[in-house]
């Protein structure tokens, strides 16, 4: 959940995805219900974010190359996407500017910062912080003890309550 900037509130867990590429599983868990779903993971084929002319709805829309920045160390490529909203096309009586700014990293398959401009939501940031490359501890694959886990690869639902070695 989103909290605003002024730091007075803790972004509770609602819940947790724990994407395994080695053993294809994604386990989705609701901490405070002590329920997981498992079902088959395939690690996404990312690209690149593109950059040229952009499928265009209720106005224009620019999306420009910013080249390549370093965060945190880790090389990204940037996009910026300009998209003017019509007027009349959603109840505004004027043109509306929305900007959307990606960083994306090669390296790890995700945006580690955007941020988004629009006149409707106001301005919201986003960044991918605390970064370590290597190989993850394998306790954060570790599903909450005592979970009731409803897997999703059979034909029909097992709960089985996980329990610690």
């Amino acid at each position: 959940m989103l909290v605003p900037d002024d730091r007075q509130q803790e972004s509770p867990i609602t819940q947790i995805e724990i994407s395994n590429p080695v053993s294809h599983e994604l386990h989705i868990c609701v901490p405070r219900e002590l329920v997981c779903q498992v079902e088959t993971f395939s690690a996404p084929d990312f690209q690149s974010p593109l950059v040229g002319p952009a499928k265009r709805e209720r106005g224009s829309v620019n999306i420009e190359d910013l080249g390549k920045r370093s965060i945190n160390s880790i090389e990204t490529t940037g996009r910026r996407e300009t998209a003017t909203i019509a007027s009349g096309s959603i109840g505004n009586n004027s043109p509306l500017l929305v900007k959307r700014e990606f960083w994306y990293s090669p390296l790890l398959g995700l945006n580690l910062s955007s941020t988004r401009q629009d006149p409707r939501f106001g301005t919201q940031n986003f960044e991918v912080t605390d970064i370590v490359i290597g190989e993850p501890d394998p306790k954060i694959f570790e599903l909450p003890e005592g979970a009731k886990v409803i897997d999703l690869r059979k034909s029909s639902d097992i709960a089985t309550p996980v329990s610690s070695n």
